[in-house]
Parts: structure tokens; C-alpha cells; sequence
């Protein structure tokens, strides 16, 4: 939430309106509140399950905007094409298992494994079913298992 806070705003401010609208609430009567209390009421906004695409879409936009290293790297070490930002005209149908494994062994080695895990659960969501080496990279690593 901090980074959304602070990085961005618009996007911020768009999900507020978005969620306050849905509790049939004015965007000012949470955007008065302190920041601390704005993310308190934004996270048991987005605990629901009505929620979980406006959720989905605060993940992506922070690890495409606030963790785009991490995108980087991930992309380059499964050889995606990407512009040097991590923008990826078009993903591949198909990942090799070894760039699969290439690539989850690259992210655990530079960032903690709870993150890793978020990150490759969100990349996952961006086909239909995924990509099935990266199932099997991600099954093959206890530490990679996302708790409810």
C-alpha cells in the first residue's frame, strides 16, 4: 500500500473510488482518513472475494511498475524478448523446462522466496493455465508454496 501511496497515486486514488463505490461510499470519506488508516480499510476491502480482481490488479502494478528488476530478470533468464524495461510485446506459448527452471533459480538467488512466489503466481495468471514447466519448477520448491 505504500508503494501505491507514494508511487502511484492515480492508480491509488482509482481503486479507492473503485472499492468506495462498491461499499456505496464517498472516495473523500476514505481519502480524509490518515494513510495508515487508508490502507487499514483498503486491505479489509481487498480481504473479500468481490475484490480479488481490483487485488489481482495491485499486484501487477506493483511488480511491473515497483519490481520491474525482478520482471528482468526472470524475462532474461528465461530468454523473453523484452525491451530492456521488461515490456514483452508477446509471451511465449511455450517455456522450456530448463528456462523455466533457469529462471525461477535466478529469482530465488536475488529475492526472498515468498515474493518469488507471489511473482510467479502473478506471471502464471497471464495465460490461461499457465505454463506448465513452470508448474512443475514452482511445485519442485516447498518454499515457493503460497499461504492462504
Amino acid at each position: 500500500m505504500t508503494y501505491m501511496q507514494n508511487d502511484q497515486r492515480a492508480a491509488y486514488k482509482a481503486v479507492i473510488e473503485s472499492l468506495a463505490a462498491g461499499r456505496k461510499l464517498r472516495p473523500a470519506f476514505v481519502l480524509e482518513k490518515s494513510r495508515a488508516k487508508q490502507a487499514e480499510w483498503l486491505l479489509e476491502q481487498l480481504n473479500t472475494r468481490a475484490n480479488e480482481g481490483v487485488t489481482a490488479q495491485i499486484f501487477q502494478i506493483w511488480l511491473l511498475k515497483g519490481q520491474s528488476q525482478m520482471l528482468i530478470t526472470f524475462l532474461d533468464a528465461a530468454q523473453i524478448a523484452h525491451d530492456g524495461k521488461g515490456e514483452v510485446t508477446e509471451l511465449p506459448e511455450v517455456i522450456d523446462d530448463d528456462k523455466a527452471e533457469a529462471s525461477v533459480t535466478a529469482l530465488l538467488a536475488a529475492y526472498p522466496a515468498q515474493q518469488v512466489a507471489l511473482y510467479l503466481h502473478m506471471f502464471q495468471e497471464q495465460r490461461p493455465g499457465g505454463w506448465d514447466s513452470l508448474t512443475k519448477a514452482i511445485a519442485a520448491r516447498p518454499e515457493l508454496k503460497l499461504e492462504a
